[in-house]
C-alpha cells in the first residue's frame, strides 16, 4: 500500500499537545509517514549563535527531540531548514500530501509553490484536524480511482 507523507512544523504546531495527539494517531496508521519540517537550525551551536544572547538560555533542539522521540518519529524524517523558507524543501520532496504550520507566510509560500501539497494553518483554525483528514482521504481516493482506471482501461 502506498505511504502518504505528511509534514508538521514544530514551534507553535507539533509542540502543542493536541497536535501531538493527532501525530500519534497518524503514526498508528501503516499508510501514513509523519515528518517534521522546521526552520530551526539542526546544529545546536549554530542555533545558539544565530540567537546570540548574553542571557543563559537553553537554545537547543532538546525539546523537539523529546517530542519526536516520544512520538516515534525517526531522525531521518526530521528536516531542519536552518532558518531558510520551508517551501523549497517541501517542493523538492513533492510527495507530501500536506504540511501543517502556524505561520501564514510559510503556508502561503507552500500553497503558491508546492502543488499538489496542501498547507494547513494550525493557528486560530479549530478545524485543522478535519481538514488534514479530508485531504488524506481525498489523496487516497484519487489514487484508488487512478488504479481502477488503469486496471480496467480498455475493457469496455
Amino acid at each position: 500500500m502506498k505511504k502518504y507523507k505528511v509534514s508538521f512544523d514544530f514551534d507553535g504546531t507539533l509542540e502543542l499537545k493536541p497536535i501531538q495527539a493527532y501525530a500519534r494517531e497518524l503514526m498508528q496508521r501503516d499508510w501514513v509517514e509523519v515528518w517534521v519540517t522546521t526552520t530551526r537550525w539542526g546544529d545546536d551551536e549554530k542555533y545558539k549563535k544565530f540567537y546570540h544572547t548574553t542571557t543563559n538560555v537553553d537554545l537547543t533542539n532538546n525539546d523537539l527531540r523529546e517530542v519526536t522521540n516520544e512520538l516515534g518519529i525517526p531522525e531521518t524524517r526530521i528536516h531542519f531548514t536552518n532558518m531558510e523558507n520551508k517551501w523549497p524543501y517541501i517542493k523538492s520532496h513533492g510527495d507530501f500530501v500536506w504540511h501543517i504550520d502556524d505561520c501564514w507566510v510559510e503556508n502561503r509560500q507552500i500553497l503558491n509553490n508546492c502543488a499538489p501539497t496542501k498547507a494547513i494553518s494550525a493557528f486560530g483554525n479549530p478545524n485543522w484536524k478535519a481538514k488534514c483528514e479530508r485531504i488524506l482521504r481525498n489523496a487516497m481516493k484519487k489514487d484508488i480511482e487512478a488504479e481502477l482506471r488503469a486496471k480496467y482501461k480498455g475493457t469496455d
